[in-house]
């Protein structure tokens, strides 16, 4: 029996097997995973030494724990396909953006534990942003079993399925909202003369740091703003310009954009 098998072998799913293998949760004899994509697969088999199975209900026959990371696209064809290998003892995490526990659990065996979760970018470097939400039939073996895997890629929160969506919007695209602002302030520093290595380097720490401040301090991000913003001085020169160029409102358009965008899927 497989401690964990992944339906689907792309970006998200090598940082969370890297991550599991990394810190000890399993071993590689311990995984198995499954792919379209016969490429993928066999570079992802011989990197980290799992096994790669023929197919998807290969993959998931046995197996304590089943993660699903496909496309919301391909999901409905991929849970039509596992129904027959799943049993009730193992339980299924889907990673699918907009895909509740609701719809994964109508086309698997009566009973199924399901687990809804969104884990974003900086998995790949084990710190990422995980959100929890549970099927009708996840226990307290199957919630554990969650948490103790998406732990080790990072912090962990649970929430009611109803704000799931809501929560990827701000978490699972986040990061890409940093890096077009990072992008945007490298850009910037060049234009004022800074070598681009350099740029980069400061907005990285910046970023890092101001991080670390929000965590750290518990404080409010307008009281820490206000701590750098001096009277009539350079940083409320620039938020102003920022409040002028309609930042916020870009934020606040961005967000329920995304969120709109999952209740398409």
């Amino acid at each position: 029996m497989s401690r964990i098998a992944f339906i689907g072998a792309g970006k998200m799913a090598e940082a969370i097997l890297k991550e599991l293998l990394r810190v000890g949760w399993a071993d590689a004899k311990d995984a198995v995973i499954s792919d379209v994509d016969d490429e993928r697969l066999e570079m992802m088999a011989s990197k980290y030494g799992v096994r790669a199975a023929a197919s998807n209900p290969e993959a998931a026959s046995g197996a304590e724990t089943v993660l699903l990371a496909v496309k919301p696209q391909k999901l409905e064809g991929v849970l039509r396909e596992l129904s027959g290998s799943i049993a009730g003892n193992q339980t299924v995490i889907s990673i699918a953006m907009g895909k509740s526990t609701e719809f994964v659990e109508a086309l698997l065996p009566e009973g199924t534990p399901v687990v809804r979760v969104m884990p974003n970018n900086p998995a790949m470097v084990g710190a990422a942003v995980s959100v929890l939400s549970f099927g009708r039939h996840a226990g307290e073996e199957a919630r554990d079993r969650a948490r103790d895997i998406f732990s080790c890629l990072g912090d962990v929160y649970e929430l009611d399925e109803k704000l799931q969506d809501e929560a990827m919007a701000v978490s699972g695209c986040g990061p890409a909202y940093f890096y077009v602002l990072a992008e945007a302030m490298c850009d910037a520093g060049v234009g004022l003369g800074l070598d681009r290595n350099l740029a980069l380097k400061l907005v990285t720490g910046t970023m890092i740091g101001a991080g670390m401040m929000l965590r750290e301090s518990g404080q409010h991000p307008a009281k820490l703003k206000d701590m750098v913003t001096s009277p009539g001085g350079s940083t409320i020169a620039a938020l102003e310009a920022l409040e002028e160029g309609g930042v916020r409102n870009a934020f606040y358009k961005a967000i329920t954009a995304a969120w709109r965008r999952a209740k398409e899927v």
